[in-house]
């Protein structure tokens, strides 16, 4: 082989050494570069996103609980008038239901308890006048008539007599509906997370709470639901079995179960407006909570203060299903100091 033929193939030999040893050379010089710095950062930006996570979750949660809270309301069952408490499915309505089985079923019932408890007075009145040897004066045929024709007025128009005091009920509730509105909207603006701070075993701690409350907020809007189609179908049912209650009514030995009828009547009437109260209050005692400041100055406070206001939250959810719940036990010791 010449010189000339193999010059060519020397200085491309030395060129892909000269590569090659550049390359090393810079990898050596990248090893020697610290990369703490780099980790770290890498570290930060993982746990803030992961921060920024959690928080959105939480605030989603919250935010899902308001809209819940919102339909609690006022729904139209509460100041409905008589007829229209619950819907009505086809032609037919519960109030329908209510005042046949009133006019068919209860209302001969509690005629036949009339009659039987004027035979009674009739006895009574029948043995008094052997006492004493002597005919049944005027006066005491008149009232004896008098008190058979009050009773049985009574009875015939007992229905409209459960109407009647519903409305006046239902009067009350559209005037606190007047004064402060149907309670259904909520603002809770404190129901965000307020803390920034990017701690992560507190923002998993906000979340568990954030979970427990948004299961308490579904329970408290079933129990919402329950306790007023409960009220509406206990209402039609005991405005339907009125005419035995009412005839009872005429017997001294039996009068108090006709006034303890009326006065549980009552009760669950006003458990309407009770329950209309509780709805109306609940934004505005959420609106007035504030979250606990350890005054400590250091970051935990807006953490603590996060936590201690989504707990505060978290009571009055409970608070307010059990309130919901007392709603009729609370409207009965009202009836009964009367």
């Amino acid at each position: 082989m010449s010189a000339a033929h193999a010059l060519p193939k020397l200085v491309a030999s030395d060129r892909r050494f000269l590569a090659a040893a550049v390359a090393a050379f810079a990898f050596l010089a990248l090893t020697l570069v610290p990369c703490q710095s780099a980790y770290a950062s890498i570290a930060d930006d993982i746990n803030a996103w992961l921060c920024g996570l959690l928080r959105d979750c939480c605030n989603w949660i919250f935010g899902a609980q308001v809209d819940v809270l919102k339909s609690i309301g006022y729904s139209g069952i509460l100041g409905a008038d008589f007829e229209g408490m619950l819907a009505t499915s086809g032609t037919i309505s519960t109030n329908d239901i209510a005042h046949s089985v009133w006019q068919v079923a209860i209302l001969p019932i509690g005629c036949g308890v009339l009659s039987l408890v004027f035979t009674v007075k009739l006895i009574q009145t029948s043995q008094r006048m052997d006492g004493t040897q002597s005919l049944p004066g005027v006066k005491d045929v008149v009232f004896m008539l008098v008190f058979f024709a009050v009773f049985l007025f009574l009875i015939q128009n007992s229905f409209e007599i459960m109407k009647a005091i519903y409305e006046v009920v239902g009067l009350a509730i559209d005037r606190v509906i007047g004064l402060f509105g149907t309670g259904g909207s909520i603002d809770l603006a404190g129901a965000s997370i307020v803390t920034q701070d990017d701690d992560i075993p507190a923002l998993v701690a906000m979340l568990v709470v954030s979970l427990i409350s948004w299961l308490v907020v579904l329970i408290a809007y079933i129990v919402a639901l329950v306790v007023c189609w409960a009220r509406a179908l206990q209402l039609y049912i005991m405005a339907a079995f009125a005419p035995i209650p009412l005839s009872l009514m005429a017997l001294d030995d039996t009068r108090q179960i006709g006034i303890g009828y009326l006065k549980n009547f009552t009760a669950v009437c006003l458990a309407g407006l009770i329950i209309l109260i509780l709805l109306i209050s609940f934004p505005i005692i959420l609106g007035g909570l504030v979250s606990a400041n350890p005054g400590t100055g250091t970051p935990i406070d807006g953490i603590a203060g996060g936590l201690t206001y989504a707990l505060q939250y978290l009571a009055m959810c409970i608070l307010l299903i059990l309130s919901l719940v007392k709603s009729g036990t609370w409207a009965r010791d009202i009836v009964s100091g009367f």
